[in-house]
């Protein structure tokens, strides 16, 4: 694919500002960004369910240029255990859509990933608009059984996710690729991540604002009813930070 078509995905765990980014791209005049396009209602809400994901993905491609761009939560409790693919046949996927530019967004925080889905899926909503006001939300964290593709204990998450990082990072040190997290591109400014997004792929960022605000910026004690269960479970290990 030309240079100045590029083709873009953004690898990411989730609850870690990637809507609002990507919503932001989406307002772009050049960009077409279709989200986590291996969920079946995303492509149901497109139009083409009836397409395997790589057909899907190239019908979308020709019929988008300048700029296409969709999402993989790429981890093996995600789209790769849905579509039965593992790291490097994902990547093979993306390199034979012509796949041009590489981002990764991640949460150095996982305990905050995590609350953030509890409190998502308790209030039955994942966003919340700029400026709205949402009542604050107690969760409890099972530290045995937590929903992250099939449920499995919450350290067992976060091993997942700090080794799939380091993986991902591996995997693409020969692609065109852009590194991001959440608390240093997006938590503060949204509009962060966009610029560097925009001139990464060589587009000049529009005067976008972020639509959406963040979910969750409570101390986590507000946040989790059992926090000093959670405490004790990560105390003395290298998560322990994470409380903070």
């Amino acid at each position: 694919m030309p240079q100045d078509h590029p083709t873009v995905v953004m690898f990411h765990v989730g609850r870690c500002g990637s809507t609002v980014v990507a919503e932001m791209l989406d307002r772009h005049a050049e960009v077409t960004w279709d989200g986590e396009v291996f969920e079946p209602k995303v492509r149901a809400r497109i139009g083409l369910e009836h397409l395997a994901p790589e057909a899907f993905l190239r019908e979308r491609v020709a019929a988008s240029a300048p700029v296409y761009g969709f999402e993989v939560k790429y981890l093996p409790s995600h789209h790769q255990r849905i579509l039965g693919l593992d790291l490097d046949d994902l990547l093979e996927l993306t390199d034979r859509v012509g796949v041009s530019h590489y981002i990764t967004l991640h949460r150095h925080n996982f305990l905050r990933r995590v609350v953030s889905g509890a409190v998502g899926r308790e209030r039955k909503r994942w966003h919340r608009a700029s400026g709205e006001h949402v009542p604050e939300t107690l969760v409890r964290i099972d530290p045995r059984s937590v929903p992250f593709g099939p449920r499995q204990p919450l350290l067992d998450v976060f091993e997942e996710m700090k080794a799939g990082e380091a993986e991902l990072k591996t995997a693409l040190a020969d692609r065109s690729a852009l590194h991001l997290t959440y608390e240093e591109d997006v938590s503060v400014d949204p509009a962060k991540a966009y610029v560097a997004v925009c001139e990464f792929i060589g587009i000049g960022p529009e005067d976008v604002r972020p639509r959406l605000d963040r979910t969750g910026s409570e101390s986590l004690q507000s946040m989790i009813s059992n926090y000093e269960e959670i405490s004790d479970l990560l105390s003395g290990t290298e998560y322990a930070w994470m409380l903070e």
